[in-house]
């Protein structure tokens, strides 16, 4: 039992191996299965055996590295400060941001979270990005931003999400013309939609 866990954990990080060197090398959509597994010197079906799919190979290689951006959003949640709410959310989105605009594949992969096929993989990649949205609606519970509620709060929060999402299309379609960065553009709509969330803050909140 022991030999056989052995071999398949040397099976799944030959075939991670292989695809990481080909995603960095000629790109996501143009490597295919049939390549990694050629490269990873095992049979096809070994790849399909350990990760179902090609998105969730991809989500596998990331998930290590999401895995710190949620944990470094949780530390910047936890920070009791008296930041403005635009300054705490560039500190908690501009890690994300920058990791997706180095990596396009893996943005890829958090712009059609709805598309993706449904593996273990996916689904751990899907509930780290839910943990992003669930940081910025934290910070919309704050006191300062009027009644604490979930409903308000969780709404600016896919507010700010969508925002994030045109951002990150924006740069990987090469649309952005500098000195328009990334960065700036994302300031500059996350400036619009707080003033927007500041004024019906004071509003009575009919949500609930």
């Amino acid at each position: 039992m022991k030999l056989r866990q052995s071999r398949s954990r040397q099976t799944r990080e030959q075939i991670l191996g292989a695809a990481r060197e080909l995603f960095a090398r000629q790109g996501y959509e143009p490597t295919s299965i049939d390549q990694i597994a050629s490269a990873a010197k095992v049979a096809k079906s070994s790849v399909f055996a350990h990760f179902g799919d090609k998105a969730n190979l991809l989500a596998a290689l990331g998930l290590a590295e999401i895995e710190k951006l949620a944990e470094a959003g949780k530390a910047e949640i936890a920070r009791t400060d008296d930041r403005p709410l635009g300054e705490r959310l560039r500190a908690l989105l501009w890690p994300w941001l920058l990791y997706f605009c180095r990596e396009h594949a893996f943005a890829g992969l958090y712009l059609s979270q709805s598309a993706l096929t449904r593996g273990p993989h996916t689904e751990a990649f899907l509930d780290l990005c839910r943990v992003l949205e669930d940081q910025i609606a934290e910070l919309f519970r704050s006191p300062s931003q009027g009644p604490p509620s979930a409903e308000r709060a969780l709404l600016l929060a896919r507010g700010v999400q969508a925002l994030f999402h045109e951002v990150i299309v924006f740069e990987i379609s090469g649309w952005l013309t500098p000195p328009e960065t990334a960065e700036i553009m994302l300031s500059q709509l996350l400036d619009v939609w707080i003033a927007g969330a500041e004024q019906t803050a004071t509003r009575p909140d009919t949500s609930a």
